[in-house]
């Protein structure tokens, strides 16, 4: 199981616990997170993430976190191995990159698909620093 992309030219691969949990969390919505660090050395916080919330059936497909319904939200996080969370990247809503998901596998054992999009040091400010993603790739066991 694995989480891989490219982040800014850099390649990265978070194979490290790479998975993906299924939580209801009521009124209808279920959330699933994944999640995958980049190296075993627990001083090493290097990780990548995403969660989705939805209130409609998940069905393999493309969701950003742009998207004009309420359906669902998406939003993802990238952890360059900080304990400051003012250092951690987070989705901001970047129009013209949005972070976006296409799950192509949606099973009840393993999630998997594509990732890409723009994420950013502190949401609210449009000139903070931020992190390019490109060519993600994920297969994870749904636990």
């Amino acid at each position: 199981y694995y989480i891989k992309c490219k982040i800014g030219s850099v390649d990265k691969t978070f194979n490290i616990s790479a998975a993906a949990n299924k939580e209801d969390l009521g009124g209808d919505i279920v959330s699933y997170s994944v999640f995958g660090k980049a190296v075993t050395d627990v001083n090493n916080f290097e990780s990548l993430g995403f969660t989705i919330q939805l209130s409609i059936p998940f069905v393999a497909g493309t969701y950003k976190e742009n998207d004009p319904t309420t359906d669902y939200f998406l939003a993802g996080i990238y952890n360059p191995n900080t304990t400051d969370p003012a250092q951690i990247f987070a989705s901001g809503y970047d129009d013209s990159n949005p972070f976006r998901i296409t799950f192509t596998e949606v099973t009840a054992t393993t999630l998997s698909g594509t990732f890409s999009g723009k994420l950013f040091i502190n949401d609210t400010d449009p000139t903070a620093d931020s992190a390019v993603l490109s060519n993600g790739q994920f297969k994870v066991k749904l636990q």
